[in-house]
């Protein structure tokens, strides 16, 4: 079973603006969305797209938190555990006009010593060779070393713990021992604290993430593709340069795919086809995306063996 923890839970509220973003004055939208978000119900949803079943783990809160869980009630693919927690879980507006995006998150509640603990309590019920997928921004009120801890408590388990956060350092994934990272570009150079590291010299950092007992680091390049370095070698993702209208899930997208490609037996190639795939459909659209999207850009997806590690 795939399991995914979002520790800070949203709404994302799309809107596009009729005219250029006004400052100091009142701007106009059509075309309103809401989104029940968080980077790992993210990744539940695409593995739903794709009709593999998930355990959501979320912390909710009032009516944002019940309007989250309400929108996952009626997938069956999609067990929902809510985690309660005092407050109300944030809003994150995304303003779109022209070409360009006005993105502002909210900070959401603050979690306590029971939220914590019912956490935990969780991840002990999960079972040996589960994949928990812990991914997103931290919610105020959790320890500084809860994400070692819930890495350590899925250890115990025997199950693999796969990391897609941006503020996490290299010295608490060696702690974590992930399964796989998922980090962008710029969140691979934050890292290494090396703002030089690009697509002709990232091979060595890869490699260097593999020593350190990463199994698997999968970089999102963007309208770049993507670059995957595990013990089979170091491979890339092209794909075409298509026009791009929504960032936001998209690299959450690739990760639902890509690892639920794995769990299923598929080969790291043919997963990262498939993790490229999704990822260039959620970047397609503004809607929910169907299986049918994610196939039609399957062909597209070429990825190719540079080395061994």
């Amino acid at each position: 079973m795939i399991y995914t923890i979002t520790l800070n839970p949203a709404i994302d509220y799309f809107i596009t603006l009729n005219e250029t973003l006004l400052v100091d004055e009142v701007n106009r939208g059509s075309h309103e969305i809401y989104k029940a978000g968080g980077k790992g119900l993210n990744v539940s949803k695409i593995l739903s797209v794709m009709n593999i079943p998930s355990k959501a783990i979320a912390v909710l809160g009032g009516f944002t938190g019940q309007y989250i869980q309400d929108s996952f009630e009626e997938d069956p693919n999609i067990e929902m555990i809510p985690i309660p927690v005092d407050g109300m879980n944030r809003i994150n507006m995304k303003a779109n006009y022209g070409k360009k995006a006005l993105c502002v998150n909210g900070s959401g509640p603050v979690a306590n010593d029971c939220t914590v603990q019912l956490l935990l309590d969780e991840i002990a019920k999960i079972n040996a060779d589960d994949i928990v997928i812990i991914s997103g921004s931290v919610m105020h009120g959790f320890p500084d070393d809860f994400v070692t801890a819930l890495a350590q408590a899925v250890h115990q388990r025997n199950a693999k713990v796969v990391i897609d956060m941006e503020q996490i350092t290299m010295e608490q994934l060696k702690e974590c021992r992930p399964y796989l990272i998922k980090p962008n570009l710029y969140e691979f150079q934050l890292l290494f604290e090396n703002d030089e590291i690009n697509e002709s010299n990232i091979d060595e950092y890869l490699k260097k993430a593999n020593e350190i007992g990463i199994e698997n680091i999968l970089v999102s390049l963007g309208k770049d593709g993507a670059v995957l370095s595990n013990a089979h070698g170091i491979f890339r993702l092209d794909q075409p340069r298509t026009v791009l209208v929504n960032k936001v899930g998209a690299g959450d997208a690739m990760l639902a795919s890509f690892i639920g490609k794995l769990s299923q037996g598929y080969s790291s190639e043919e997963a990262l086809q498939w993790g490229g795939a999704a990822g260039n459909a959620t970047a397609s659209k503004i809607e929910d995306i169907t299986m049918r999207d994610i196939e039609g850009y399957l062909p597209q997806m070429k990825v190719s063996k540079n080395n061994s590690i």
